[in-house]
């Protein structure tokens, strides 16, 4: 029976597949795509949206531990954010966690570490559910996936977040140095003590949008971001962002985005333009990430 990894890695590798016999076959009209100056400047709001919603996605993630009521205040949680969000690119996509995990144990207990970082990716997957309806009228679309919000209830959040402390708890105990072998008896024991995290919810929300936005500006650097309605865009582009946190072996989602875009807008949209659209926008949110991880080295060398 293949492994959880096993599949992610075989999705990942159909979507490479995919995507560079996309490419093979739009050689041609890729190579003939021009930038010019406007182009240019699309691209540079784009990086320039991108860069902001990582900013936008470490405050919800701070404002989501404070929902927690832990006292964050000894660590600077934008910080630790931006600063680590850069691992996700490493091979296994999990070390941005674990790096959490090691910083915030200092300060908080194991419970509450993990628990930190368990909800984040949840509060962003159900950020991304509430844009997917718009790209249709059917209302059982709507219910199903604007219902995802009632995770964060207080009896389905016991179950959901007991649930991720299994099947992850052996993450944190192998690769953040945990000594106790009783790690996942003594996290799912622990009470939890949350409100309904409306503000990071929204904050979240804004994340996707701001996100939204940096891709619109990469498919209007081609000048195919008109061709279509802008609630059909940001419906295929929160479901494929969505998968592409979910599924994906590789690192930052990449091939799995872009396949599940050209699947759904392909016959939209032009595929040449499509294709150089996607491959700027992740050159650009790769370099709004290692920005981003910038950002205070840069300010501590000139001591801002």
């Amino acid at each position: 029976m293949l492994s959880k990894i096993n599949i992610k890695l075989l999705i990942t590798l159909i979507c490479f597949a995919f995507i560079g016999n996309s490419i093979y076959g739009n050689f041609e009209s890729l190579s003939n795509q021009k930038i010019s100056i406007e182009e240019i400047l699309w691209l540079i709001g784009g990086l320039l949206f991108s860069f902001l919603s990582i900013i936008i996605n470490a405050y919800a993630w701070k404002l989501l531990i404070n929902n927690l009521a832990y006292n964050s205040n000894k660590l600077n949680i934008l910080k630790l954010f931006l600063s680590t969000n850069i691992f996700k690119y490493l091979p296994g996509g999990i070390w941005h966690f674990v790096y959490r995990y090691n910083t915030l144990r200092l300060e908080f207990s194991t419970e509450k570490s993990i628990e930190s970082i368990l909800l984040e990716p949840l509060l962003m997957l159900v950020a991304g559910f509430i844009f997917i309806p718009f790209g249709s009228s059917n209302i059982s679309t709507y219910l199903l996936c604007w219902s995802s919000t009632l995770v964060f209830l207080p009896l389905f959040r016991k179950f959901l977040i007991k649930r991720l402390k299994a099947s992850k708890a052996d993450i944190f105990s192998n690769k953040g140095h945990q000594s106790d072998g009783n790690l996942l008896l003594k996290i799912n024991k622990t009470p939890i003590k949350m409100f309904y995290p409306y503000r990071p919810l929204f904050v979240e929300i804004i994340f996707i949008l701001i996100r939204f936005f940096g891709f619109l500006c990469c498919l209007n650097a081609f000048s195919i971001g008109s061709l279509i309605p802008k609630i059909e865009l940001i419906s295929s582009f929160s479901l494929a962002w969505i998968i592409g946190l979910i599924v994906p072996a590789a690192p930052g989602g990449l091939g799995v985005f872009e396949s599940m875009i050209l699947f759904s807008l392909g016959s939209n949209l032009p595929e040449a333009p499509l294709l150089a659209s996607l491959l700027c926008y992740r050159l650009v949110s790769t370099i709004s990430d290692i920005s981003a991880a910038l950002i205070y080295p840069v300010k501590k060398f000139f001591k801002v």
